[in-house]
């Protein structure tokens, strides 16, 4: 299966892109378009434990 970079939040709409597989994930946009409080990468630990469910874009 290829690396899916693409990521959206499905509870928020949020926006992310994870450059290299199992690498940070980088927050793009948040669900209005804007640009995001931060733009620091985290791991899919801090995402889950914040309570991001994260999906790859269709």
């Amino acid at each position: 299966m290829a690396h899916l970079r693409r990521l959206v939040d499905v509870r928020t709409g949020d926006e992310f892109d994870q450059p290299v597989p199992f690498g940070l994930v980088y927050p793009v946009c948040t669900a209005d378009g804007s640009a995001p409080p931060s733009q620091r990468g985290r791991t899919w630990e801090h995402l889950v434990a914040s309570d991001r469910e994260l999906r790859p874009v269709s």
